[in-house]
């Protein structure tokens, strides 16, 4: 008998939890076509055209570059600040 409530309580949670994410995708699924159709009014208004292709590979350009800049900040060594008139550090061992 407590091996049958121990499996059914582990399915009903596993359904519970199957059921919480498939409410989660349909969300996310509905905020989606939401947004796109606010890209397409926006676009509508503005008198430009809105394609997704379009939209897709001006973010994604954007977004390269930012990349590109950021990492070329932190790719020399040099761009830390540093003390100059630091050269050696000394240890003391205090007992």
């Amino acid at each position: 008998m407590n091996d049958f409530l121990d499996r059914f309580f582990k399915a009903l949670l596993f359904g519970v939890i199957t059921i919480a994410g498939l409410v989660m995708a349909a969300v996310f699924l509905v905020s989606a076509a939401i947004a796109v159709g606010l890209f397409y009014i926006i676009a509508k208004v503005r008198g430009k055209p809105f394609v997704a292709r379009e939209y897709w590979k001006t973010t994604s350009t954007r977004a390269r570059q930012t990349q590109s800049e950021f990492s070329e900040k932190f790719k020399k060594p040099g761009n830390f600040s540093r003390k100059p008139d630091i050269t050696d550090v000394e240890i003391r061992e205090i007992k």
